[in-house]
């Protein structure tokens, strides 16, 4: 009787098998490649990051990278759109807060800037070159244009509420003004780097302060004399008065009185 012939195990079977074996293991290398292709991707661009490149960085051959992954596309997936997703669930927590439009559009501010921050440099590399490299497939592409989407969709949500609350008001129409502030938001990829003197949380609280608040210096209002001042000035008496006025008002006052003099003598 022939022996029944054991299929080979192929690489995604001992992905699974090891995932099985020691979920914390597993997970924690795929986390180390992860962090290691961040820097590749920033030196290199996606389209020319190698796993030759990833592996290099992370310390381990090119074939640990496959029994962790199934290809640079599913590295690519992990580590950007992850990040993208999880920047619009937190949006969309905001946005179902309940909160005024103006704490909603701070903390919404806070949060993607939050969220580059944690995924430095992975989402700053695909709103820099990910949109037009050929090394996305449509699927994932497909998935990081709708994240994108609903990311300003929610950003404007936020300020139509605003204006319909009389809380927000701009001259420009509501996306226009949603694009302004995302577009503020993802050119710092080009400048903001973690590990320096300001934080995320120190550039979106400036950058809500600006959003909101305008850049221009508010005058002081106009705030009425105190009433014990102005009883002060109605009883202080003539010798008073003189003193307390300006020094043209004094000159004007004596000049009269020597004219009076002059004309009773």
């Amino acid at each position: 009787m022939a022996k029944k012939m054991q299929s080979v195990p192929t690489l995604a079977d001992k992905r699974t098998t090891a995932q099985r074996k020691d979920r914390a293991q597993y997970s924690a290398k795929r986390q180390k490649i992860l962090h290691a292709a961040g820097p590749v991707l920033q030196r290199l661009g996606i389209g020319e990051t190698t796993i030759e490149a990833i592996a290099k960085e992370a310390g381990v051959d090119r074939a640990t990278i496959y029994y962790y992954f199934e290809d640079k596309q599913a590295i690519f997936r992990e580590a950007i759109h992850g990040g993208l997703a999880e920047m619009v669930a937190a949006l969309e927590e905001i946005a179902a807060s309940g909160d005024a439009p103006d704490v909603r559009l701070r903390r919404s501010i806070h949060a993607v800037m939050e969220n580059y921050e944690r995924h430095y440099p992975q989402l700053y590399i695909f709103f820099k070159d990910g949109g037009s490299s050929a090394i996305i497939d449509n699927e994932l592409n497909k998935e990081l244009i709708a994240s994108g989407r609903r990311y300003e969709d929610l950003v404007e949500a936020v300020v139509r509420d605003g204006i319909t609350a009389g809380i927000i008001a701009v001259a420009l129409p509501p996306k226009v003004f949603a694009k302004l502030v995302v577009g503020m938001l993802n050119w710092t990829a080009w400048w903001f780097v973690p590990g320096h003197a300001m934080t995320a949380y120190d550039i979106a609280e400036g950058m809500a302060d600006v959003v909101l608040n305008g850049a221009l210096v508010q005058e002081p209002p106009v705030r009425p004399a105190r009433p014990d001042r102005l009883q002060a000035s109605r009883t202080g008496g003539k010798h008073k008065t003189e003193a307390n006025s300006s020094p043209p008002d004094r000159a004007v006052r004596v000049s009269a009185r020597r004219t009076r003099g002059r004309e009773a003598g």
